[in-house]
C-alpha cells in the first residue's frame, strides 16, 4: 500500500509499504526521498546508524509518522528505521515498520480491496491536525510539548489515567473536539481512546480531557462510529 513519510509536518517521502513478518506486525517497503529529507534528515539518519550509542533523543526529534494512502496513520509500538548509510548512500533506501496493531495487518495489508474504517462525521487528520492534537493533549495533561514523544508520559505528577499511555491521534469527529487515538500501554488491554479534548491549552483538572477507552477497533467502530454515521444520515 502506498504512504507518505513525514517528519514533524514535514513531507520527506513516499513509500510502498509490504507486508513483512505478520507476527510482529512488521511492514516495510523501498523508502523515495525527497528534497526534505536530504536537507533535514539524512544527516541525522547517518548520525544514528554510525555509532554504537544512538542519539535516540534527536531520532525521537525527527517525529517520524506515516500515512497509508487511506488516511490512516500507522502506530508501530517498534518504532521506525530508515536503512541509509553514508557509505552506501548512493545505494537503495528503505523504511521498516515494527510492532503494528493486529487490525491494521489484517484490514490493510491481508486484503484485495482495503476496508472503509471511518466515515462521517468522522474523518482521518492530516498531518498538521495530528501534530497539533497530540501537542494540545500534551498541555493539557501538564507535559512540555518539547519533551520526547516517546517519554512524554512517563514521571509526571498528574492523576490523569492517560500519563500511563502513549497516545497517537488517528481522526477526528467533525461535529466537536472528539479525537480517536491509538493508545499504548503494556499493562492495559485499551488500545484506543476517544478524548474530548478542552483546547485550553493548559494542564486540566483531574479527570479532564474527558477519555473514554476502546478495547481495539473494532470495539470503537460497534459502540461509537457506527451509531455516530447513522445518527448523521439521518
Amino acid at each position: 500500500m502506498r504512504a507518505d513519510v513525514y517528519s514533524n509536518e514535514i513531507l520527506i517521502g513516499t513509500t510502498v509499504l509490504k507486508l513483512g513478518d505478520e507476527s510482529m506486525g512488521c511492514v516495510y517497503g523501498e523508502f523515495t526521498p525527497n528534497q526534505n529529507y536530504f536537507d533535514k534528515v539524512q544527516k541525522i539518519v547517518w548520525r544514528f546508524w554510525a555509532t554504537n550509542k544512538p542519539n535516540f533523543q534527536e531520532w525521537d526529534s525527527l517525529r517520524l509518522n506515516v500515512q497509508l494512502e487511506n488516511g490512516y496513520f500507522l502506530y508501530p509500538i517498534g518504532g521506525y528505521t530508515i536503512d541509509d548509510i553514508e557509505d552506501l548512500k548512493d545505494e537503495p533506501k528503505r523504511i521498516d515498520i515494527a510492532g503494528l496493531y493486529r487490525h491494521v495487518i489484517d484490514d490493510f495489508f491481508k486484503l484485495d480491496k482495503p476496508k472503509e474504517l471511518v466515515g462521517k462525521p468522522w474523518y482521518f487528520i492530516s498531518i498538521s491536525e495530528k501534530i497539533a492534537l497530540e501537542n494540545e493533549l500534551k498541555k493539557e495533561l501538564g507535559v512540555k510539548v518539547e519533551k520526547s514523544f516517546l517519554d512524554f508520559f512517563k514521571g509526571k505528577p498528574n492523576n490523569h489515567i492517560l500519563l500511563d499511555f502513549d497516545c497517537s491521534a488517528l481522526c477526528k469527529d467533525e461535529r466537536n473536539d472528539d479525537v480517536f487515538f491509538v493508545t499504548n500501554n503494556q499493562n492495559s488491554d485499551n488500545g484506543f481512546a476517544v478524548i474530548h479534548l478542552t483546547w485550553s491549552s493548559k494542564k486540566e483538572y483531574k479527570n479532564y480531557p474527558r477519555t473514554d477507552f476502546y478495547k481495539d477497533f473494532d470495539d470503537f467502530k460497534t459502540q461509537r462510529i457506527d451509531i455516530d454515521i447513522s445518527n448523521w444520515e439521518d
